[in-house]
């Protein structure tokens, strides 16, 4: 099948080239790939062909068709905890995007979920997690309570906790209050760069804390709890701090596995866990109708398990 791509350019993507914005967007293309498509004049910048080099202006509309497309395998992997007439959750596996997006298009939650008998109702998600985190993602069934459960988010009336693992003999507790800025020193243009001081390129003011689990081979287990809900804010502040979260490619030892992967698709990781070993664990907050304390839970994962029971060589 042909699948037909259109993307208007927003004010972050402004002055990029045309091809800087192809590999950043859909990393499904290596950048020789779409050079190779460009030259042969398959991508329309606004209706008309265009130059490789091309810098990109606001409201610009990019245009292009993948032939054959299939879209990438995912985790299905997905199961009710939590249910109730005005909201539920699920626990997401670690290998599924939220919604629709780049070559995503079927293989996400909610369309997954809009296309299973799992619900009846209209969905609205509420909290989002990378494609790698595993657990809990909160839905309501109507945009009243949508609304009233993402103020809650907004105002930090909602505990979370999350289990991961993370290189390095972790401290029993380490409170982590600081700030989240662009890591200037990255080639990755999405990364951030936790700091307890702040910086002049700071972009949020960010609050979690730590506590550690248990030790094995040199990596820690522990419980993140995040005050604040910044994109990235668990895994910037612990790679930050100098305990990164074992089988994080953008955020870890090395990340150029991450470039590696956005250029081949090939994730390559000294782990035997094929992603990063984050895990949304549980929620805890007052029902916004019902006005009785909610406790939501959602197991740790099995190839979350695994990482302490093999050596690293």
């Amino acid at each position: 099948p042909t699948m037909i791509f259109t993307h208007k350019i927003k004010f972050s993507d402004v002055g990029k080239s045309l091809v800087q914005f192809l590999v950043e967007k859909y990393t499904y293309y290596s950048l020789e790939e779409w050079k190779k498509q460009i030259k042969e004049e398959q991508i329309l910048v606004n209706k008309t062909k265009v130059d490789i080099d091309l810098s990109l202006k606001l409201n610009d509309e990019v245009y292009f068709s993948v032939e054959n497309f299939i879209e990438p395998d995912v985790d299905t992997n997905i199961s009710i905890v939590y249910d109730d007439e005005y909201l539920f959750a699920v626990n997401k596996s670690g290998n599924l995007p939220v919604h629709p997006a780049g070559r995503y298009r079927v293989n996400n939650l909610t369309t997954l979920l809009s296309k299973s008998n799992m619900v009846t109702s209209e969905i609205f998600i509420i909290n989002r997690l990378d494609r790698e985190t595993s657990g809990i993602v909160l839905f309501a069934k109507s945009s009243q309570v949508a609304s009233k459960l993402g103020k809650l988010f907004e105002n930090g009336k909602v505990n979370k906790t999350y289990i991961c693992y993370v290189e390095g003999i972790f401290p029993e507790k380490l409170f982590a209050n600081g700030f989240l800025a662009k890591d200037t020193d990255s080639k990755i243009r999405k990364k951030k760069k936790f700091s307890y001081e702040k910086m002049e390129s700071s972009l949020w003011e960010v609050n979690t804390d730590f506590a550690l689990i248990q030790v094995s081979n040199g990596i820690s287990k522990i419980f993140a709890y995040p005050h604040t809900g910044k994109i990235n804010q668990i895994r910037a502040t612990l790679y930050s701090i100098g305990y990164p979260v074992v089988g994080d490619k953008m955020y870890g030892y090395d990340e150029s596995l991450f470039l590696e992967f956005i250029e081949t698709g090939i994730s390559k990781n000294k782990y035997s866990i094929q992603r990063q070993a984050l895990h949304a664990y549980s929620l805890e907050f007052i029902h916004p109708i019902t006005k009785k304390q909610v406790h939501i839970e959602a197991k740790e994962p099995e190839d979350m398990k695994t990482i302490f029971q093999i050596q690293i060589p």
